[in-house]
């Protein structure tokens, strides 16, 4: 497991700023969580591998269906 400290504090953050409703620093937010998931991926982390205690895959799946969620793939 890795244990880098550094994507739960962003979900976090993601988190506060849909619940605040403050859609235009949320898409910011979880724009730059997709972007450090790639970089595990293109560093070679499978989407198996557990980050933080969860999969990566599972990381990806609550930064997409968040910015599906919130309406901000249009």
């Amino acid at each position: 497991m890795k244990k880098t400290n550094i994507i739960t504090p962003m979900w976090d953050k993601c988190k506060k700023a849909l619940a605040e409703n403050n859609l235009e620093l949320a898409d910011d937010l979880l724009m730059t969580l997709v972007f450090k998931l790639g970089e595990y991926t293109i560093k070679g982390y499978k989407d198996a591998d557990v980050i933080e205690g969860a999969k990566l895959e599972v990381w990806k799946e609550r930064a997409w269906f968040s910015l599906e969620n919130a309406g901000l793939m249009d």
